[in-house]
């Protein structure tokens, strides 16, 4: 399967939550240092923000900052998508930005086998990477639901 996307996983909080105090506490005591050849993962949201601001990174642009409460948002959207089984935009995007701080906003969604391969779909399309390499913005709210083996993903972009 390929990764689809169009421009413009289901763990609790609890779950994750105590994952991270689990390698918190095995790296402070030093049973661990190294928490990915420990078997440590990263949730799906922290790997396509770690992703998104590595492709930043490597262009020389500022990493973006997570909100965490419009990612809520986001993955209610990628779950919307999967269970539509096709991929739309936001319909007002505006809205869902109101109350923050931001005059430019922006949307990639898309959907894939696996998040590396999204993300290369993404910086691979002139529109998409525009957004993820925009140097007016400066968060980013990221969503992702996985179902039957693919990952659909809705990142919002503003600043």
């Amino acid at each position: 399967m390929e990764a689809v996307v169009a421009n413009s996983v289901s763990r609790s909080r609890r779950q994750v939550a105590l994952v991270f105090l689990l390698a918190a506490a095995l790296l402070t005591t030093g049973i661990v240092t190294d928490p990915v050849r420990a078997g440590a993962t990263v949730p799906p949201r922290g790997e396509m923000f770690r992703l998104t601001n590595a492709d930043r990174e490597a262009k020389d642009r500022h990493d973006l900052d997570l909100n965490t409460r419009l990612s809520r948002y986001a993955k209610r959207h990628s779950r919307a998508m999967a269970e539509r089984g096709e991929l739309f935009h936001t319909p007002d995007l505006a809205a869902k930005l109101d109350g923050l701080d931001w005059t430019i906003g922006g949307e990639n969604v898309g959907v894939g086998p696996d998040l590396p391969s999204l993300e290369d779909a993404f910086m691979a399309s002139s529109p998409h990477r525009k957004n993820i390499l925009r140097r007016g913005f400066y968060d980013t709210a990221i969503g992702v639901y996985e179902s039957d083996g693919s990952f659909w993903v809705t990142v919002i972009f503003y600043g």
